[in-house]
């Protein structure tokens, strides 16, 4: 028995074939487009470490070396993994346009640490890796003493993401002390004590006692006479003069 042939079933696969052979042709024909302009954009707040200028020298350096350069010889993952391996760079997309436009999105990494010891000085991100320091700006950051325990890398990450997100400790906070047992001492802005903060466990509950301690010693005029402030005990503070 012969099967009628569905008309209904005829236009839709032609529909689909031809909805094919478009994206097909527009495919094509947009890989044979050329490259006409690089558009660079720097999605971080504070722009200091990298520049547009920065960011469009590595791309070019990796671009095929053609006067006209087509869609189709672009590696966007492989562009992106250049970007991504400088030192100052978190995170890279790169996109291209219909119109020929090649789009280039970069966010720079965060200093929030400068370390200063016998193997020379460097910016810490908020991951506690390492960033070099820069020609054209400074930040200003706790200088960190002493050399980190691997094992102690994230925890000491997030004791500095923990000073620099909170308005308070990021301004008092000037340095940071790591002892051979990876305790910690601080050095404060506008006052001579130094902080003894211990191992690095119960990061929150320690600051939350000494903004405490601040908050009710301003008024005490013994405050400018302390010469450490301990906060290794959670559940109190002890000072001495």
């Amino acid at each position: 028995m012969i099967k009628k042939i569905n008309r209904f079933d005829v236009f839709l696969v032609f529909v689909i074939a031809m909805m094919f052979s478009l994206l097909a042709f527009a495919n094509n024909r947009n890989n044979a487009r050329y490259i006409e302009n690089i558009e660079v954009k720097l999605l971080s707040i504070d722009n200091h470490f990298i520049t547009q200028e920065m960011v469009e020298k590595i791309i070019t350096a990796n671009l095929p070396q053609n006067a006209n350069i087509s869609l189709s010889e672009l590696d966007l993952k492989m562009l992106e993994e250049k970007l991504n391996t400088h030192p100052m760079i978190a995170h890279s997309e790169v996109f291209t346009s219909i119109d020929g436009t090649l789009y280039v999105e970069v966010s720079q990494k965060k200093a929030i640490a400068r370390v200063m010891n016998s193997n020379g000085s460097y910016y810490l991100d908020d991951k506690a890796n390492k960033m070099p320091l820069s020609n054209q700006f400074s930040a200003h950051v706790p200088i960190v003493h002493g050399s980190i325990n691997k094992k102690n890398k994230e925890v000491f990450a997030h004791l500095l993401r923990t000073i620099n997100n909170d308005k308070f400790l990021k301004t008092a906070i000037t340095g940071i002390k790591i002892n051979g047992d990876q305790s910690v001492i601080f050095t404060v802005r506008n006052y001579d004590y130094k902080i003894e903060f211990g191992h690095l466990k119960d990061i929150e509950k320690k600051f939350d006692n000494y903004k405490a301690f601040v908050h009710y010693a301003q008024n005490d005029t013994l405050i400018d006479h302390y010469k450490n402030v301990n906060l290794r005990f959670t559940k109190q503070v002890v000072c001495t003069k």
